[in-house]
């Protein structure tokens, strides 16, 4: 009986915030499930890989989408579809008439728009125009999703939960929730939820950030951080943040990026 409510108390709660949203965003959310879904011609379906409801694939390494905060989505597949940046010295020549000089407006930062390199990402990405990207984000933004903690070594918990909670203070590294927020939720668009996502996933961001394959972080911080963090490190802080419950409710994610 207790289950029953709380379905039922989920469904109207569903209802209610439903006609609460535009219906732009309905569309677009629409749009993004069928393309979710069945994918179309030169793009596969993401479920494929992300699951049949955003929640991933642990075993093969595939991130949760379901849940995320939009903004945060569509930056990502915007920087997937970034060509690299040519290398060596490379300059356009500059315009006699200043007033034609293009000019790059950064939002409060003094990083251009940076990439993530993925063989598989990448590709898909390009393929992605605008309104796709954004009818992708508002669908996924939109799932629920519940994570099953994966079991772990005493040692090793023990061991992520001081790299999450406490960082590295000796080296100026900050635990992973200062920014991530409690309980690695999340906050905001700009640092997404930890908390369910695979461990094999987690550690692969860690080694991209190293390597420099990942570079679209504001200000390097996740660079700074990740330079700092030893292959033990990395599997014990994955280890622990696949190990943490966590549950967001359908529409949580669009509610949090609602002006208010």
């Amino acid at each position: 009986m207790a289950a029953a409510l709380v379905l039922g108390l989920g469904a109207a709660w569903a209802v209610y915030w439903n006609d609460r949203v535009s219906p732009e965003i309905l569309a677009a959310r629409s749009a993004g499930q069928a393309l979710a879904q069945n994918g179309r011609e030169g793009l596969p379906a993401c479920i494929s890989c992300h699951g049949a409801h955003g929640e991933g694939n642990p075993a093969a390494g595939f991130p949760r989408l379901a849940g995320l905060h939009p903004a945060y989505l569509a930056r990502q597949l915007a920087d997937y579809a970034r060509e690299v940046p040519l290398t060596g010295a490379h300059f356009d020549q500059i315009a006699r008439d200043y007033s034609k000089t293009p000019r790059i407006d950064l939002p409060y930062s003094i990083l251009t728009p940076g990439i993530r390199q993925h063989a598989v990402m990448s590709p898909i990405a390009r393929t992605l125009k605008p309104d796709e990207i954004e009818a992708l984000a508002q669908y996924y933004a939109s799932l629920s999703f519940v994570a099953q903690p994966v079991a772990a070594d005493p040692e090793t918990l023990e061991r992520g939960e001081d790299l999450v909670l406490r960082g590295k203070p000796e080296y100026g590294v900050p635990g992973c929730f200062a920014c991530h927020g409690q309980n690695g939720v999340g906050v905001g668009a700009m640092f997404p939820p930890l908390a369910g996502q695979p461990a094999a996933y987690i550690v692969e961001q860690l080694n991209h950030w190293q390597s420099g394959a990942r570079d679209n972080d504001e200000n390097g911080l996740m660079r700074a951080v990740a330079e700092w963090m030893t292959e033990g490190d990395k599997q014990a802080v994955a280890a622990y943040l696949a190990n943490l419950s966590y549950r967001i409710e359908a529409g949580e994610a669009i509610r949090q990026a609602a002006p208010q």
